[in-house]
C-alpha cells in the first residue's frame, strides 16, 4: 500500500497505491526481446532526464510499440518502490518535480512510476495520460487510490501499470520482479481490475458504472447510454485546466460516489475548483483596480500638463511658441481626460471601497475638463487675434487656473 498526496495550492488528494502481481491478463504475448534488451542496457549517462533518455530510446528504437515496451520495461526494472514513503503526503503535485525525485532516488510510489513512463511516452510523440482511481485484487475491490497510464502507440488505447509490474511487496519489503502482464493491455480486460474514477479514462464506449465494477459484471448495452469517449478525449484536450476538472467531476458524480476514494478525489477536484472561483473573482477585481489606476494615472497625467499649461499662460505665452504647439497643449490635456473617462464608464465595479474611489475621481475630473474647455475657447479667440493684439487678452491665473482679481 501507499499513500500519496497530489495538492494544488492548498487542496490535499491522498494517493495510495498498491503494488501485486496478479494473474489477470491471459493474452499472446510478443517478442519483446530487443525493446527490452535496449532498455537493460540504457548508460548512466542517459537517465539523468526524461530527454536524454527518450533520446538514447528513440535512437535505438523506431517502432512506437517497440518504444513504449522500452518505456516500460526500464520503469518498472529500473525504479524502486518506495515504501517508507507510502504513507506520505507530497506537497506538490508538479509532475516535473515528481520526474525529478524519481530520476535522482530511483525510487518511487505509483504516481512517480506513472509520470516518468508518461513523460517518456509524450516525449517520443506517443499520446499518453496519466489515470487515478482505484483497484481491484483478488476479486476485492480495494479502497485505496492507485495511478496508472493509457496509451495511444498505434490507433487504439492501451492501458499500463508499472508499478505493478515492477514487483510486489510482502512485510514491508519490496520485492523487486519484473513482469510484462500490466504492459499494453485492452480496456475491456483492464477494467477488470482498474477502475479510473473518471469513467472516460475507461476507453469503453458502454463505461462501467461503480455499481458495475463492483459487482465485475458488464453493463448491458440496452441499458447503458453509448459514450463517444474517443471524440470526448480530443474535446478533453481542448479545455483549460478548470473546465477539465469541472468535467470530470460531472462524470464522477454520475458514475456513483461509491468509496471513501471517489468521494476523496471527488471533495479534491471541488476544492480546486473553488479555488479557482476564487482566484478569477481575485484576477477580475485586479483587473478592475489595474483599470481604475490607468484613470488615475490619466487624470494625473491631464492634470500636469494643464498646470504647465497655465504657468505658460501667466507668462503671456512667453517665450513665443508656434500656435499649432499653444493649441496641442490643451488638446493633449483634452485627450488624457476623455481616456480618463472612458476607462472610468468600462468598470463596473462592486466592491465598495472602489465604487467611492471612482465617485472621488469623477468630480476633479469634471472641474479640470471645463477649465480646460474654457481654455480652448481662449485660445481660439487668441489664435484668431493680429499678433500685436494678443498680449491684451491675459489676465494672470493661479497655477490652479483660477483668476487673480
Amino acid at each position: 500500500m501507499e499513500k500519496r498526496a497530489l495538492m494544488n495550492k492548498r487542496v490535499f488528494f491522498a494517493l495510495l497505491c498498491f503494488s501485486c502481481l496478479i494473474s489477470a491478463y491471459a493474452q499472446t504475448v510478443p517478442d519483446y526481446t530487443r525493446p527490452d534488451a535496449i532498455a537493460k542496457a540504457s548508460p548512466d549517462s542517459s537517465e539523468n532526464s526524461i530527454a536524454s533518455l527518450s533520446d538514447y530510446f528513440k535512437a535505438n528504437l523506431t517502432s512506437p510499440k517497440e518504444l513504449i515496451r522500452a518505456f516500460y520495461y526500464w520503469t518498472a526494472n529500473e525504479i524502486a518502490y518506495d515504501v517508507e514513503n507510502m504513507f506520505t503526503f507530497r506537497s506538490s503535485d508538479n509532475p516535473a518535480t515528481v520526474i525529478s525525485e524519481t530520476l535522482q532516488k530511483r525510487k518511487a510510489v505509483c504516481q512517480g512510476y506513472a509520470a516518468v513512463f508518461h513523460e517518456l511516452c509524450e516525449n517520443a510523440g506517443i499520446e499518453s495520460y496519466v489515470v487515478l482511481g482505484y483497484t481491484k485484487q483478488n476479486g476485492n475491490v480495494v479502497n485505496m487510490n492507485h495511478a496508472w497510464v493509457i496509451a495511444r502507440p498505434d490507433t487504439g488505447w492501451y492501458f499500463f501499470d508499472p508499478t505493478w509490474g515492477s514487483g510486489f511487496i510482502t512485510n514491508g519489503q519490496f520485492t523487486r520482479k519484473f513482469t510484462g502482464e500490466y504492459f499494453m493491455i485492452k480496456p475491456a480486460s483492464f477494467i477488470k481490475s482498474h477502475m479510473p474514477f473518471d469513467p472516460l479514462w475507461q476507453c469503453l464506449f458502454y463505461p462501467f458504472s461503480s455499481g458495475d465494477f463492483y459487482l465485475g459484471i458488464p453493463p448491458k448495452k440496452e441499458s447503458t447510454k453509448y459514450f463517444n469517449y474517443q471524440d470526448s478525449i480530443g474535446f478533453y484536450n481542448g479545455l483549460s485546466k478548470p473546465e477539465k476538472q469541472a468535467a470530470a467531476l460531472r462524470r464522477i458524480e454520475g458514475n456513483g460516489v461509491v468509496n471513501n476514494s471517489v468521494f476523496e478525489y471527488q471533495r479534491y477536484l471541488k476544492q480546486n475548483l473553488e479555488i479557482d472561483r476564487i482566484n478569477r473573482l481575485n484576477e477580475a477585481q485586479n483587473e478592475l483596480v489595474n483599470a481604475f489606476n490607468r484613470a488615475v494615472n490619466n487624470y494625473n497625467s491631464a492634470a500636469f500638463l494643464f498646470n504647465d499649461y497655465i504657468n505658460y499662460w501667466n507668462r503671456q505665452f512667453k517665450p513665443v511658441r508656434p500656435d499649432a504647439e499653444i493649441r496641442h497643449m490643451l488638446d493633449t490635456c483634452d485627450f488624457h481626460l476623455a481616456q480618463t473617462r472612458k476607462i472610468l464608464a468600462e468598470i463596473h465595479p462592486k466592491e465598495e471601497t472602489l465604487i467611492k474611489n471612482m465617485e472621488m475621481l469623477a468630480k476633479p475630473v469634471e472641474d479640470i475638463q471645463r477649465q480646460v474647455d474654457e481654455q480652448k475657447i481662449f485660445v481660439r479667440e487668441y489664435l484668431g487675434t493680429s499678433k500685436n493684439l494678443r498680449p491684451t487678452m491675459f489676465r494672470k491665473y493661479t497655477w490652479l487656473g483660477v483668476p487673480v482679481k
